[in-house]
């Protein structure tokens, strides 16, 4: 869009602060604080007089011009004439209504379009007038119809023919799938789809990398410094200016705007109560459910175990203890 010239030109008149963006413009607004009027009616007997040509225009049309000769507005129900739109139009607010086309024969309401009839009679019969041409869905409005079929739309891939339901999985698709790597590295010949991506590789190659570009804090007493300005910027407003963002809600203290954003929806959920699973909640069988238990020291003293010598084992459990007590003992 272009930008709309600047307002340059102010009023010099004591009291107006009236600005303008065209010098003739400035001129002849200095013609009103001046009472200076310089297009003279010239029909005889007539001594009016205007500060612009347009008003001088108008007073001739309205009062000295013949009605039968010139151009009139008509009102096209009672023929009653007007010389300028504005006021046919006026005429017509005032003494005439107009007719709304279409009107429920029930309750006599009255509608502009035959769409707001149809959704209104609704209201007197209990039957929804839109259905949606694919699931033959039922609505009461054209517009929760049109909101209904967007999700029937789909974007069909011209190489693959692959279907998406949405524009940006479409994109999405194109850009990972089928983008061609265009972006070649002359330094090791890797290539690259987008251009961002060996823009930021190529500063690997680059001997400026080795040593980043320091922004350093200028507050005194402060030795941070950050790679980038913008760190810095942050940096500055949190912990010297002491910018934060407050929540209304439990008065706490934010760094950023989208942190308290964040923040905020948390206040809008629900707190998550966790609930222990059960067996009728669907919690999971066991996986070694009916297998026996083994012994944990047998497995680290590499003694395989027989679960039919109970004897044996807990034996060796014993003589196994004594010799650690005589060890350590």
């Amino acid at each position: 869009m272009e930008n709309q010239p600047k307002k340059l030109h102010h009023c010099t008149h004591d009291g107006c602060k009236a600005v303008f963006n065209r010098p003739y413009r400035l001129v002849q607004h200095l013609l009103v604080h001046n009472n200076i009027r310089i297009y003279v009616c010239e029909e005889s007997n007539c001594s009016k007089s205007y500060t612009s040509r347009s008003h001088l225009d108008r007073h001739i049309n309205n009062v000295h011009k013949n009605p039968e000769k010139d151009m009139l507005y008509s009102c096209p129900t009672c023929f009653k004439s007007y010389a300028n739109r504005q006021n046919l139009k006026r005429h017509i607010k005032i003494h005439h209504k107009l007719k709304v086309p279409f009107t429920c024969d029930v309750c006599k309401a009255e509608f502009k379009k035959k769409n707001q009839l149809s959704a209104h009679m609704y209201v007197h019969t209990g039957l929804k007038s839109f259905r949606c041409d694919v699931c033959s869905k039922e609505f009461v409005s054209l517009y929760e119809k049109k909101k209904h079929s967007r999700r029937h739309k789909t974007y069909e891939c011209t190489k693959c023919h692959v279907q998406f339901d949405t524009w940006s999985k479409y994109q999405k698709h194109n850009k990972i799938d089928h983008a061609t790597k265009e972006f070649i590295c002359n330094e090791c010949g890797r290539s690259f789809k987008q251009r961002g991506h060996i823009v930021r590789h190529v500063k690997i190659h680059s001997k400026t990398t080795l040593e980043p570009k320091k922004h350093v804090c200028p507050y005194e007493n402060c030795q941070r410094w950050y790679t980038r300005n913008s760190n810095l910027k942050q940096h500055i407003l949190i912990k010297h200016l002491r910018v934060t963002h407050k929540c209304d809600i439990c008065q706490a203290q934010l760094s950023t705007k989208a942190k308290l954003d964040y923040h905020i929806k948390l206040h809008d959920q629900p707190p998550k109560v966790r609930q222990p699973k059960t067996k009728a909640t669907g919690r999971k069988e066991r996986k070694d459910k009916g297998i026996p238990k083994g012994s944990t020291a047998l497995k680290l003293a590499g003694i395989s175990e027989n679960p039919t010598n109970e004897e044996n084992t807990s034996s060796m459990l014993l003589e196994m203890s004594a010799g650690v007590e005589c060890v350590y003992g």
